[in-house]
């Protein structure tokens, strides 16, 4: 028996809790994909893939994919080894030259920080590094570009001039619900920047109805 988004039914999860699972099949291509939302390391997302996986069941994101999505610089290597353009980077325990958008590298710190100016770079930097006991990947934002976000659901966005690299990011990622952070350039090409979480109940009407039209979801 089959739900829709509006009604996904409660199943029994991994570690047993009256959570639903929010897990769902691709319609024609029988490819089971798991919409978690948020893929930290050791998220619930990512034990519900890792105990499909752990069944010799196939799921989209595996785990291995969670992490090469949420490590900012395995992200970017895999980004560029599909050629898809990046902004130049470098990895630091403290030290950043503006304008730069920094990602922590820890386990305890998740969100980072975009950094026009030097003014308060190194109180940032001693933050995010948890007082320089870790690393920062740090990315160089080129003169007059712009740092702009987008949703993606499967590859596809509301927005169609973000269509066609969502479609890359799901098709290299396999993470079906992200915000997509990228770098535009002056001169409108796009530089994919990071992903992180969006979440099935805070998606737009549009984007709900495009994921029923693409998933069966399981009971």
């Amino acid at each position: 028996m089959h739900t829709s988004l509006k009604k996904v039914k409660k199943a029994k999860s991994v570690d047993k809790d009256d959570e639903p699972l929010h897990v769902g099949f691709l319609r024609n291509e029988n490819e089971r994909v798991n919409f978690g939302g948020n893929y930290d390391y050791m998220s619930r997302a990512y034990f519900i893939s890792q105990d499909y996986e752990n069944r010799g069941e196939k799921i989209r994101p595996t785990c291995k994919e969670m992490l090469d999505a949420y490590i900012p610089p395995l992200f970017l290597e895999k980004a560029k080894l599909a050629e898809i353009p990046i902004p130049s980077y470098y990895i630091s325990n403290g030290f950043f030259e503006p304008p730069v958008i920094i990602d922590p590298i820890n386990p305890f710190t998740l969100k980072g920080r975009v950094v026009l100016k030097q003014g308060r770079a190194k109180s940032i930097a001693k933050s995010l590094t948890r007082n320089f006991t870790y690393a920062i990947c740090c990315q160089e934002i080129p003169e007059k570009g712009r740092v702009i976000y987008f949703r993606s659901v499967l590859g596809w966005s509301i927005q169609t001039k973000y269509r066609d690299l969502s479609k890359v990011v799901w098709d290299v990622f396999k993470i079906p619900l992200a915000k997509i952070r990228v770098i535009q350039l002056e001169s409108g090409e796009m530089l994919l920047s990071d992903i992180s979480p969006l979440f099935l109940e805070d998606l737009k009407k549009r984007e709900k109805e495009y994921l029923e039209e693409r998933v069966i979801w399981d009971n």
